[in-house]
């Protein structure tokens, strides 16, 4: 599995190796280990825009999942893009009691699991999704994907 990443906010403390493994790591536990990704870390006024273009809703949001499950020109299986808002991530990590790497972890493997399928349309379909959640962020070793505190993005 090849993740590429793109950084959009200048000097972002993330650990690209770091983020780049466990985002395999959540791909292969759902039997995914060939094709790429792109995860994408922006602002959230580029959050907002892409927001507004794609679903119509006129206000940020913390992770966008936009699936492609096609070859690209070299043959290769194109999952699709994960795009997270990192001052969003900072924002609301304490109403999901975390820390706000902790919560980027948790917004990476919830947009990888749409990029996979999954949803929270209905009841079931959110239970279904909270358990893949859960399960892929069992692997997460936190330390290992950024230094995010103090709110300097917000």
């Amino acid at each position: 599995m090849i993740v590429h990443l793109r950084k959009q906010i200048k000097n972002l403390p993330i650990d690209s190796r770091g983020v780049k493994r466990f985002a395999k790591s959540v791909l292969k536990g759902e039997g995914r280990d060939r094709g790429s990704v792109t995860l994408v870390f922006t602002d959230d006024n580029h959050m907002r825009d892409l927001n507004q273009r794609f679903r119509n809703r006129d206000r940020t949001t913390d992770v966008l999942a936009f699936p492609l499950d096609e070859e690209d020109e070299t043959g290769q299986l194109y999952l699709g893009d994960v795009i997270i808002s990192v001052p969003r991530a900072i924002e609301q990590a304490p109403r999901f009691k975390n820390d706000p790497e902790s919560e980027l972890a948790r917004l990476i493997t919830h947009g990888l699991l749409h990029l996979l399928g999954y949803d929270h349309h209905s009841p079931w379909d959110g239970r279904r999704m909270k358990a893949a959640e859960r399960k892929a962020l069992a692997g997460y070793e936190p330390g290992t994907l950024a230094t995010l505190g103090g709110g300097e993005l917000v």
